[in-house]
């Protein structure tokens, strides 16, 4: 089926929040601390003063958004950081993803980014492998125990790629 990857418009940072609130709870059985932090990412964007560095993609298919991407600045002008990917259950394996994270790289490149950082997770294991088919590396890792509510650890990887 085909799909469109657009701009974010008004109001679709609330898709983006509950799209990663219902992924992530259902998939990885992360709780409300995660949920929390996730939700801010995309309701803080659509709050503050657009800037011609940053944008937030939404992946569209048959008149529903069914994915996103985030490009973020950074304190650091030449870093932009990825965040908020995801892609609905149901329209995976379609390219949607791939198309999500071309997007990104071609916004960071016409910003003058010359280098991308993200933060992702080991469970994320589709993300994983798309980000270091595309030259991610992995630059450090953590663990994170109050994502889940069981207490087990989550193991965050912060991931970069030069863009240069």
């Amino acid at each position: 089926m085909d799909f469109t990857i657009r701009p974010y418009r008004r109001g679709e940072e609330e898709y983006v929040a509950r799209l990663h609130e219902r992924l992530y709870s259902e998939e990885y059985g992360w709780g409300p601390e995660f949920v929390r932090y996730a939700v801010e990412i995309p309701r803080h964007f659509a709050g503050k003063e657009r800037n011609d560095r940053e944008e937030l993609f939404i992946a569209e298919q048959g008149g529903r958004p069914v994915g996103s991407m985030m490009l973020c600045a950074t304190e650091d002008p030449d870093v932009g950081q990825l965040r908020v990917f995801a892609v609905e259950k149901d329209c995976r394996r379609q390219g949607i993803g791939a198309a999500l994270l071309q997007a990104a790289l071609e916004k960071a490149k016409s910003a003058g980014y010359t280098k991308l950082i993200l933060w992702t997770a080991d469970a994320v294991t589709d993300a994983l492998r798309k980000y270091e088919t595309l030259g991610f590396r992995v630059m450090e890792t953590k663990e994170n125990r109050s994502w889940r509510p069981d207490g087990e650890a989550v193991i965050e990887i912060k991931m970069e790629k030069e863009l240069v």
